[in-house]
């Protein structure tokens, strides 16, 4: 029998970062600690949090030519929503739907000493809703793709104009390939330290230059293609697959969202998201019995 029913017992230990810190301090971490957001603290007490993509979309839209050790992490931070650790984790589901975010804050006596992020609760959602969902009834339809020969220039350009944080990669056969996510783009594009430009081997990629030319026509954006920058073989579900499967790909794999596929072909994306929207819906179907 389940045993989880408040924040409390779902929470985890925030990773912090002051916000003295500056974006490179933040964006390492971010990646070193292989997490999508970072809690930012003033005098070791959380004052809001950034996200990856949060990074991601400033970096590639921010006009300055300022090295990113130079920008204050407090200039992309976002507040940082919270609830009591008494809260029923169906009231943190429902306030993540309504207000549309992928964490809160869990307070105890005003102080906030946990995190609970879309992973707990999909983790949550494995344990307590074998048989409740399919893929097809929760996953998104609408999505943001693009082709693996399709110039970086255009796929970053779709990236920002849609504001997503991943786009999934497919051949000329409607058959997804990989994924670009922010993670793949800081590896390519996000200047460490110092340098206003970098030397980058990583996937077979052997040019200089700055985070700026990813968004040029004329620069490396407009010769580059989405296979050379993208994670390849991305992991795929069935649309009619229970979601607890799903789910446990998501987790097991580390990845925020998969493809959705019938007859070997694209239809839709399932992400967290649409698994916190799927708990909401249940919870709200149960009271309604009531």
């Amino acid at each position: 029998m389940n045993t989880l029913s408040t924040a409390k017992d779902l929470m985890k230990d925030p990773i912090t970062v002051s916000k003295d810190a500056n974006v490179a301090e933040a964006l390492r971490k971010i990646v070193n600690k292989d997490i999508s957001r970072i809690i930012i603290t003033d005098n070791d007490e959380p004052v809001g949090l950034v996200t990856e993509r949060d990074i991601g979309l400033f970096l590639l839209t921010e006009q300055t030519d300022r090295k990113i050790d130079e920008i204050p992490i407090t200039e992309i931070m976002n507040r940082l929503v919270t609830v009591n650790h008494s809260a029923s984790i169906e009231d943190c589901v429902q306030i993540m739907v309504d207000r549309e975010i992928g964490s809160l804050g869990v307070n105890f006596d005003g102080k906030t000493k946990g995190i609970i992020t879309r992973t707990d609760l999909t983790k949550y959602y494995i344990t307590n809703f074998v048989g409740e969902k399919r893929v097809g009834d929760v996953m998104t339809i609408s999505f943001v793709s693009c082709y693996d020969d399709d110039p970086l220039y255009d796929v970053l350009s779709k990236m920002i104009s849609q504001r997503v944080s991943r786009i999934i990669v497919k051949d000329h056969g409607d058959k997804p390939v990989g994924v670009l996510s922010f993670r793949d783009l800081f590896r390519l594009t996000m200047v460490l330290g110092k340098e206003e430009e970098i030397v980058d081997n990583s996937s077979g990629i052997s040019v200089l230059f700055s985070r700026k030319g990813l968004i040029s026509k004329t620069g490396f954006g407009g010769t580059a293609q989405a296979k050379e920058a993208m994670t390849v073989n991305m992991i795929t579900v069935e649309h009619d697959d229970d979601l607890v499967m799903a789910c446990t790909s998501l987790v097991e794999n580390d990845i925020n969202g998969a493809a959705v596929l019938v007859n070997n072909k694209l239809t839709g994306v399932l992400s967290k998201t649409d698994v916190v929207r799927a708990i909401a819906a249940i919870s709200k179907k149960k009271k309604d019995t009531i």
